[in-house]
């Protein structure tokens, strides 16, 4: 009896690890057939492929066609891969994971750090392959896969700009790895919950502030035209004396969500000047990535028809 085979889909949208050097530098060159070529796909996984979008950088607008592109193939593979740039990754993997409720089967995003061609794409080589094999384990839910890493997509982020390691899992532990051709879990996870629905409505109505001492408070007042704001504050999550007062006006008319500036550790607002923004509405982001903290506030923005719908959904999804 022959084994059953694993039908992937790999979706390449460009980036580092589809470039090819030209005079003006690396530009995207390569599709998701070369990619492939470019490797010895994992035993017992059968991929096609597909380009629905070529570029460096990843916009939401993408994002909502890629949560589309699967919804709608969903019944026909077994798993999807994504390879794209890895300056938008972490944000395209929170989307996706916020957009495909109910999600059945893997959908697995990487990259790379070099081109996959030639000696310096060893590890673009391994990140793919690592990739396909994640995928064809048939584990529902969103992941990214770096560097022997798999890490839960609403985690990972880049922490490094040359570094084949370039991604870290933000206050959560690695899901697991991938080590010689084998995939490691380092727990059972949880089946997925609910339905499987698509959930792809976004705004983009929404700013990242990132604070610092030389911070004008009439910069505050620009912020006033965004119906969504991510504050990325001090440590705890803590704002200069001189920012609370407009910050807490802009808290009790936007939805405002404190966060911090420091890569890991959570934010628990014990501070005066962040309290005071908790105190007048403002929303935590308790232990999410920067990234996951403005793209789950575009999202509930985008899902629900009022500031109160937008706020709950944030706090519970």
């Amino acid at each position: 009896m022959t084994t059953p085979r694993s039908r992937i889909l790999l979706l390449a949208l460009g980036g580092t690890i589809a470039c090819r050097p030209t005079r003006d530098g690396l530009v995207p060159g390569l599709g998701a057939a070369d990619l492939l070529a470019a490797i010895t796909p994992p035993g017992g996984v059968q991929v096609e492929v597909a380009d629905p979008i070529t570029r460096t950088i990843l916009y939401p607008a993408d994002w909502v066609t890629l949560s589309e592109i699967i919804h709608d193939r969903r019944a026909h593979y077994d798993g999807f891969v994504i390879t794209l740039g890895t300056d938008t990754l972490a944000h395209a993997a929170c989307a996706l994971a916020l957009m495909l409720q109910g999600l059945d089967c893997g959908v697995v995003l990487t990259g790379a750090m070099q081109a996959i061609g030639g000696a310096a794409g060893a590890p673009a080589r391994r990140n793919l392959r690592d990739a396909l094999q994640v995928a064809a384990t048939g584990q529902g839910g969103v992941f990214v896969v770096f560097h022997g890493k798999i890490m839960d997509g609403r985690c990972a982020s880049k922490q490094r700009s040359d570094s084949d390691d370039a991604f870290d899992s933000v206050n959560a532990a690695p899901l697991g790895t991938v080590s010689r051709s084998k995939v490691r879990w380092r727990r059972k996870l949880t089946a997925p919950a609910g339905r499987r629905r698509l959930r792809s409505a976004l705004s983009t109505n929404v700013a990242l502030a990132l604070l610092a001492p030389q911070t004008d408070p009439d910069a505050i007042a620009a912020l006033d035209r965004y119906d969504g704001i991510v504050v990325a504050g001090y440590g705890d999550g803590n704002v200069s004396d001189n920012l609370v007062a407009p910050l807490v006006e802009l808290a009790r008319r936007r939805l405002v969500v404190v966060a911090s500036q420091c890569p890991h550790g959570a934010v628990h607002h014990r501070y005066a000047g962040g309290a005071a923004l908790i105190r007048a509405g403002a929303l935590s982001a308790r232990a999410l990535s920067l990234e996951m903290a403005c793209v789950k506030l575009m999202w509930a923005l985008g899902q629900a028809p009022t500031v109160r719908g937008a706020r709950q959904l944030f706090r519970r999804a």
